[in-house]
């Protein structure tokens, strides 16, 4: 009975041993798997270091180079304004001398002109004015893009400029056989704006509403006061602006299809520097077109007490 005992004994032990000797080689195994995963993430972890200094070492590098890039733009940008300021009034001087002198000889001072002498005069004070305009917004412009634009804030009455904008039209108007509609909401209204840019964004509006506008239609200028902004509409029943271009319109130097109307373009300025004149008081310049039924442009400024 003992001896049976014993060999149970013995029988259990060995079974344990197994099953011990088991567990331990099935837990070095689990360690080596363990050890093994460890070392392929630590690698993992040591690529990804290394990727993450080179993405580091490359931003600062990025960086470096877009601040450079912008240095070297705003270097660019400050010599155009430079250039732009220097001819500008370089060219106003003797574009100025030639209107005058072209002036002197359409009064006759220096004798009576021949039918085709004064034509060809005529010529030459039209494209004058024409160069000379061109000379006023670049030197405009520079002076916006360079921050050295000065405005004289005031109250200004809205009939005034209405009325100095219109007298300034009509010989156009009459030229191009259109129709001119005028509505004031209330003569009293006044902008709290510089009176002389005021005039030079309205009349710029009309002028472009008539350069587009075909013989026969019309042009209207609306103004109305809310609560706190006076909003100035000049509405044309021209040829219209594609729907994709209508912000395009105020970038500087762009013209809507010139190529196909060259004989209306102008310089490409009018309507980037009314924009930054009417942000610049405090206002906006937008546009609302259809392709064939015409456009509105909307100034609005800041209403005076």
């Amino acid at each position: 009975m003992e001896q049976d005992e014993e060999k149970l004994l013995h029988s259990v032990a060995l079974q344990n041993a197994a099953s011990i000797l088991l567990a331990r080689q099935r837990a070095e195994q689990e360690l080596v798997r363990a050890k093994q995963e460890l070392e392929a993430k630590n690698k993992e972890l040591a690529q990804s270091l290394k990727l993450t200094e080179a993405a580091i070492l490359q931003g600062d590098r990025a960086r470096a180079e877009a601040d450079e890039a912008r240095r070297a733009a705003q270097s660019a940008n400050d010599a155009k304004t430079r250039f732009l300021n220097m001819m500008s009034h370089e060219l106003r001087t003797p574009l100025g001398a030639i209107g005058g002198y072209a002036a002197l000889l359409e009064e006759g001072i220096y004798g009576t002109l021949t039918e085709e002498q004064a034509k060809y005069i005529a010529r030459i004070r039209h494209n004058q004015a024409h160069l000379l305009q061109l000379v006023n917004e670049l030197l405009d412009l520079g002076k916006i893009e360079s921050g050295a634009f000065e405005l004289r804030l005031d109250a200004v009455p809205v009939q005034i400029v209405v009325d100095s904008a219109h007298t300034m039209i009509e010989p156009q108007i009459r030229a191009r056989d259109l129709q001119l509609e005028v509505e004031v909401a209330d003569p009293d209204l006044r902008f709290l704006a510089d009176r002389e840019r005021v005039e030079q964004i309205v009349l710029n509006l009309l002028s472009n509403a008539v350069k587009f506008t075909p013989p026969g239609g019309s042009v209207r200028i609306r103004v109305v006061g809310k609560e706190d902004q006076i909003c100035v509409g000049v509405r044309d029943t021209g040829v219209g602006i594609p729907a994709d271009k209508l912000e395009a319109v105020f970038d500087a130097f762009y013209q809507v299809e010139a190529s196909r109307s060259r004989a209306n373009a102008g310089t490409g300025l009018g309507l980037s520097i009314s924009r930054q004149l009417a942000r610049a008081m405090g206002g906006d310049l937008t546009v609302k077109s259809e392709m064939g039924k015409g456009s509105t442009f909307s100034l609005s400024l800041p209403r005076s007490p």
